[in-house]
């Protein structure tokens, strides 16, 4: 791994022993407690496969997962160069400190409610307070802005504040982000388990990795491991997480709109207008969360109690989906502003041409 880590450095840098000693141990040190989470996520996907897909067992297909700076918000999935039938998944080097970041700045614009009769807090998940808290608290737009553009102009979120929630909040922002990496891990797992790494078309020269492969997923193979991703990071959080399935799609769909923004602040800086590049290939994120979200009333299996939960789920993802709209409104003329003085994106992100196509995709 230390290989994929030195070539993401500029070349001047990565032949001087000190810098490359520095970097390593950054990262031995930043990712350290992400290994311990990221292999108990693991593990836990793979027992939710094993104990509720008949027929499936991922173990055999376990993958090492691991750290680059791939320029885009995503994780990627690949053949280990030189080794048949082993895998990697690599996560961009930021993006689980961009989403610890960003779910604690989405949990904030919610005003919380009286406590239940537990003596625990509630939030009131609607349009009307949800608004009226972010025009009353700037500071909850300053924070999210400030998170979105230090990660597109630096290429990394460690510059940003750190910022404090009130009490309480940080449970509600734990569950989204938590909500938010297993889908992402399990989207991967479900290229891999689909066969998808077989079949699709590999590139060299997208990854700042010599040699390394990026396989060029089809628009049908990307939404076939985003349901299949779905069902198991959501069974995998009610298996060993004790969460449920509204708060197992809420962290789906902050991932779907996080990437549309990163997208937008991105495009934002380079050109001036927001829609005309993309991080990476992709189907457009509202597409891939209209497709989910059309999928998720299969997963209540017609249990009057799931369906409820099924309609607690959209509900609360559309006040999520809000808030993003809401505090992006805010960031939008900071990014325009900066553009106008010369401010520009960091050199890492990778963009091309925002992807078009017909959005009529059938059903899984």
């Amino acid at each position: 791994m230390n290989r994929f880590l030195r070539e993401s450095l500029h070349p001047e840098d990565a032949r001087d022993p000190e810098i490359r000693a520095l970097v390593e141990q950054h990262f031995a040190r930043s990712h350290h407690g992400n290994d311990e989470m990221l292999a108990g996520l693991q593990d836990n996907i793979e027992q939710t496969a094993a104990a509720r897909i008949k027929g499936v067992d991922l173990a055999p297909l376990s993958p090492l997962i691991g750290y680059l700076q791939t320029g885009q918000l995503n994780a990627v999935s690949m053949r280990v160069p030189g080794r048949s039938g082993d895998y990697l998944v690599l996560f961009e080097d930021e993006m689980l400190l961009f989403a610890s970041k960003l779910s604690k700045a989405v949990a904030w614009a919610i005003p919380a409610g009286p406590s239940d009769a537990n003596g625990m807090m509630t939030f009131e998940w609607g349009m009307p307070p949800v608004t009226e808290r972010i025009e009353a608290r700037p500071e909850v737009a300053e924070q999210f802005a400030d998170i979105v553009i230090t990660y597109a102009v630096t290429g990394g979120v460690g510059q940003a504040a750190h910022h404090m929630v009130p009490p309480g909040y940080l449970n509600l922002a734990s569950m989204m982000r938590d909500s938010l990496e297993y889908f992402v891990l399990g989207h991967e797992y479900s290229h891999i388990l689909l066969g998808h790494l077989d079949i699709a078309e590999s590139r060299k020269g997208v990854l700042p990795a010599g040699e390394a492969e990026v396989l060029a997923y089809s628009w049908r193979q990307e939404l076939d491991a985003d349901w299949f991703g779905m069902v198991l990071s959501i069974n995998a959080l009610i298996d060993h997480e004790d969460q449920d399935i509204p708060f197992g799609f809420i962290g789906i769909s902050l991932f779907f709109d996080a990437l549309d923004v990163m997208d937008r602040a991105v495009a934002l800086l380079q050109t001036g207008d927001e829609n005309a590049r993309q991080l990476g290939s992709h189907p457009p994120s509202d597409l891939r969360k209209r497709y989910l979200r059309d999928f998720l009333p299969q997963m209540a299996g017609g249990d009057p109690e799931l369906s409820e939960d099924v309609r607690t789920a959209l509900e609360l993802a559309d006040v999520q989906s809000e808030i993003i709209r809401l505090l992006w409104e805010r960031t939008r003329p900071i990014l325009l502003d900066l553009r106008r003085h010369g401010v520009s994106v960091a050199p890492t992100w990778r963009t091309i041409p925002k992807e078009a196509g017909d959005e009529t995709v059938p059903g899984p």
